[in-house]
């Protein structure tokens, strides 16, 4: 589980959709802007395109969060990150879809 203080409140998705970076790969969205925290702060966005089942929403989810957490401490400082999955991701296992986030984040050097 991600910690309290790793987590985004409601209020700033707005700022960040509105004024944030943005990338993308064919699995999911990724928007980032700088917080001046100190520490990084995640939300990760699952909907119910991606399938009707809650549980399989869930799974998702506590896939790329677990990613998160095992690599928290290489994340960049001071950024608030959103990941918003695509519907080809639900078809990746957990090691797939691990690497992949993975890479993605370096390229954006959001992870050293």
């Amino acid at each position: 589980m991600i910690a309290q203080k790793n987590r985004l409140k409601k209020a700033d998705f707005e700022r960040i959709f509105r004024n944030g970076n943005k990338f993308y790969n064919q699995y999911c969205n990724i928007r980032y802007l700088s917080n001046g925290l100190g520490y990084c702060r995640f939300a990760v966005i699952v909907s119910n395109k991606i399938s009707k089942k809650a549980t399989d929403r869930n799974k998702i989810r506590r896939r790329i969060k677990a990613v998160i957490v095992e690599n928290l401490s290489n994340f960049s400082k001071d950024f608030d990150i959103v990941i918003t999955v695509l519907p080809a991701l639900s078809n990746l296992d957990y090691v797939n879809l691990k690497e992949n986030l993975l890479n993605l984040l370096k390229k954006r050097q959001l992870l050293v």
